[in-house]
């Protein structure tokens, strides 16, 4: 097997607010270096001033160091890693398919029995295969010093954060602090950043670091195969479509279609990678389709009144008894 990762440093810089469920430790091993914080507690800002406190146990990760460890593994388990490298186009010859990899100044070839696509938000695989993630949330974050310790997460809704949400996901001495929002719906992710600063009264000398990206909204794409092509992770669009969160369904996705491209390879039968489709729709099809749902129903009934907004956030945010009701 080759992995190639465009970053001359796996994991650096880090595009992720780093927060994982603790279901995530059932599917994946998370060395103790990797965790920078243990969470209990979820506490949601609702815009009208109220606080709902929310048992949710995870971790904040150092996402850099936990993706070295998932290479180091993926190196120990036989998989050859480029960094570096990027895959740049790919042909269909008599003899498969073939993916070119810059590598430096150098382009190599690179025959592919099973090619598969875990390559972000704007994955240059999902538009070959032509599935790409239509929607999205633009985020942006610093990591700030904390002036004391923090126990929780926290998720702040306001009317300024149009479409999205501010967080606040404390890692020791240091948070993430950041927020994201629907451009389309007149989202500006600077200026909720910079309101949510504003709002925990961190100046700009406490930030210590800063990221953006953006994050698909649309849920899955239509096909995560195509041929002997898969696509996981946010590359197949199985990000929340509400919360954002994309580490654990990355892993699932990942294990999924890895186990399925042995299996293709090991009997020689792209039929094989059928088995992912049918995996991942079992595991996680109706809860992306429900948070899709979701929103939908945030987009449409957004609201610039705190109290109205509120209520809405009650019907579409995980917290909350509400989000597991269907709206019509």
């Amino acid at each position: 097997m080759l992995a190639v990762e465009q970053r001359p440093v796996i994991g650096v810089p880090v595009q992720c607010a780093e927060y994982v469920p603790a279901q995530i430790a059932g599917h994946v091993s998370l060395p103790e270096r990797c965790i920078a914080q243990r969470i209990r507690i979820l506490c949601t800002h609702l815009p009208d001033g109220e606080v709902v406190e929310t048992p949710a146990a995870g971790y904040v990760l150092d996402r850099a160091l936990f993706d070295k460890a998932l290479a180091v593994a993926a190196g120990r388990a036989g998989a050859e890693i480029w960094t570096g490298a990027r895959a740049s186009r790919f042909t269909l010859r008599a003899s498969g398919l073939v993916v070119e990899v810059k590598r430096g100044a150098r382009v190599e070839a690179v025959r592919c029995r099973v090619l598969i696509g875990a390559d972000g938000p704007r994955s240059t695989v999902g538009c070959w295969a032509g599935q790409v993630n239509a929607e999205f949330i633009d985020a942006v974050q610093v990591e700030v010093l904390l002036p004391a310790p923090q126990e929780s997460t926290h998720v702040y809704f306001d009317p300024a954060c149009r479409g999205g949400y501010g967080w606040l996901f404390p890692k020791g001495e240091t948070a993430n602090v950041g927020g994201g929002v629907s451009r389309r719906m007149g989202g500006d992710p600077q200026e909720a950043l910079a309101r949510l600063l504003d709002r925990l009264g961190i100046k700009e000398s406490a930030m210590i670091g800063r990221t953006a990206g953006p994050v698909p909204a649309g849920g899955p794409v239509a096909s995560i195969r195509v041929g002997n092509v898969l696509l996981a992770g946010d590359a197949a669009g199985h990000t929340h479509p509400v919360t954002g969160a994309g580490i654990a369904s990355a892993i699932v996705g990942g294990e999924l279609a890895g186990k399925a491209a042995a299996q293709a390879v090991k009997t020689d039968s792209l039929a094989a990678l059928d088995e992912y489709e049918r995996e991942w729709e079992a595991f996680m099809g109706g809860p992306l389709r429900h948070a899709l749902d979701k929103r939908r129903y945030l987009d449409q009934h957004w609201s610039d009144d705190p109290a109205m907004l509120s209520n809405v956030v009650r019907k579409t945010w995980v917290a909350f008894k509400e989000y597991g009701r269907r709206e019509t």
